[in-house]
């Protein structure tokens, strides 16, 4: 059981310094730049989605002070 724990920790050591380095010379720029850009389409759907959605409510609530008169 400890030689798991041991050879884990080995790989998730070199793992972390291969990552390291690639930041470091650049060559994860495209994939950070990626993920920014699929973060930000999904912000921006769920706002639209929420300003369309307080839009069908206010248009409900325009129709139901329409006919309660």
């Amino acid at each position: 059981m400890p030689e798991t724990y041991i050879i884990v920790s080995i790989v998730v050591a070199l793992v972390t310094v291969a990552l390291t380095a690639a930041y470091m010379t650049g060559a994860l720029d495209p994939v950070i730049k990626e993920m920014g850009v699929l973060f930000f389409k999904a912000k921006a759907e769920a706002e639209a989605k929420k300003m369309q959605a307080q839009g069908m409510k206010e248009g409900e609530d325009f129709f139901k002070g329409l006919f309660e008169r």
